[in-house]
């Protein structure tokens, strides 16, 4: 035993927590990087000059799709989540946020808008968690732990703050898209879409996971269309949404567990004692 300032403590007490272990593994390059920074930069623009190649319905197509492909294959389909091993990680979520999207888009297609429209919107979510997930993520995780002096070529050694200020990031860009900005009408009604976002990029960066918050963005796309069409209320649109995205949260933290990411580890604990050996307060 040791005195500290009177009290004499004991040897220290091991206890299991659960703790993320770190965030998902993601190698980089600069040339990644650079891509990612050239996607983000071209898809905000073109986003606010209006510019697309083409319709699905109503729904623009964006110019930025083939940078985005080019992007995931540097990066790698399988350190995205498209691997054996990860779709069992998020087998529950995906079956039933799977039939959930595709009775949304039968409905869309049938009550609404068509099922050109409906694949519309179900790639204009795969575009935007392309661009401002994955994208904004590299770029700003990347360039933040290179600043704090850490690895920057691996997701997993940003370590928590590079991480975190990340996924701000991409709640903000993602904020500004004229489609969004255009449902503002003051600095509160932002706040759904950064918080959005940073739901999205938190369980992609965790789990490297793309297709459930590409899977949650499209229903939550095609509800809010549904509700300014008044087939649902607005009512139902928030409850959904607020549903879909607690979901993705603990899909999450079950995925983490079942990858070994998120897990039991020891914690130290030095426990004081007074002078007869027994506990402080």
């Amino acid at each position: 035993m040791v005195v500290n300032g009177g009290k004499r403590v004991a040897s220290p007490r091991v206890e299991l927590a659960w703790r993320w272990c770190r965030w998902t593994r993601w190698p980089l390059s600069g040339a990644i990087v650079a891509l990612a920074a050239l996607t983000v930069g071209f898809d905000v623009v073109t986003a606010w000059l209006g510019f697309n190649v083409g319709y699905l319905g109503r729904v623009p197509i964006s110019p930025t799709l083939p940078l985005e492909f080019v992007l995931v294959a540097m990066v790698g389909w399988r350190r995205l989540g498209l691997d054996r091993t990860n779709l069992a990680a998020w087998r529950e979520f995906l079956l039933i946020a799977g039939a959930a999207l595709l009775f949304g888009v039968w409905q869309y297609a049938l009550h609404i808008g068509g099922f050109a429209e409906a694949m519309g919107l179900v790639l204009a979510a795969l575009d935007e968690e392309l661009v401002y997930r994955l994208a904004v993520l590299i770029v700003v995780g990347a360039t933040v732990a290179r600043l704090c002096g850490r690895n920057w070529r691996n997701a997993e050694d940003w370590g928590v703050g590079p991480g975190l200020v990340a996924i701000v990031a991409s709640g903000v860009v993602f904020t500004v898209l004229p489609g969004h900005v255009a449902q503002m009408s003051d600095t509160l009604h932002a706040l759904p879409f950064v918080c959005l976002g940073m739901v999205l990029g938190y369980a992609m960066l965790r789990t490297g996971a793309l297709l459930p918050a590409v899977v949650v963005h499209a229903l939550l796309n095609l509800a809010t269309i549904a509700a300014f069409s008044g087939e649902i209320s607005v009512a139902v649109r928030t409850s959904l949404a607020a549903t879909a995205l607690v979901a993705l949260v603990l899909g999450t933290v079950v995925a983490g567990r079942r990858l070994g990411l998120f897990r039991l580890v020891p914690v130290v604990e030095t426990v004081p004692v007074d002078r007869f050996g027994r506990y402080a307060p």
